[in-house]
């Protein structure tokens, strides 16, 4: 009879243990990855020189970002987790123009595109850490 109680007990609190235990997800590890300093190869055309700038990722917060590109404050940051490639998009400014940028990181490296409407213009990147 005693065993039973023990054993009805760990059966009633196994579920309260579970849902108490920190969530070891791959997300907070991804998340790790993407934050610090970046080198990002803006070069336009495959067969041209590299041209390199710097991304800064300083903080992440649940599903949003702070930090800097290409000199300019991070916009309107996002990751989304859901998937088993971290992916980001955020945008940049500068005097002109508004600039709308998303990736994602695979392998430690991250690939990306930027597209400006004003300027009609579209490029693909690739960064590595720097």
């Amino acid at each position: 009879m005693i065993r039973k109680l023990k054993i009805i007990c760990l059966l009633l609190l196994l579920p309260i243990y579970l849902v108490a235990q920190e969530p070891s997800t791959n997300s907070s590890n991804q998340n790790d990855l993407l934050t610090g300093k970046w080198k990002v190869d803006l070069r336009p055309t495959p067969n041209s020189d590299e041209y390199y700038q710097p991304f800064l990722v300083k903080s992440i917060n649940n599903n949003t970002f702070t930090g800097t590109f290409y000199g300019s404050d991070i916009k309107n940051a996002l990751i989304n987790e859901n998937w088993s490639k971290l992916y980001f998009a955020f945008s940049t400014s500068d005097q002109s123009n508004d600039y709308y940028h998303s990736g994602y990181l695979e392998n430690g490296k991250l690939y990306g595109i930027t597209y400006c409407p004003n300027r009609e213009f579209t490029a693909p990147w690739t960064a590595t850490r720097d």
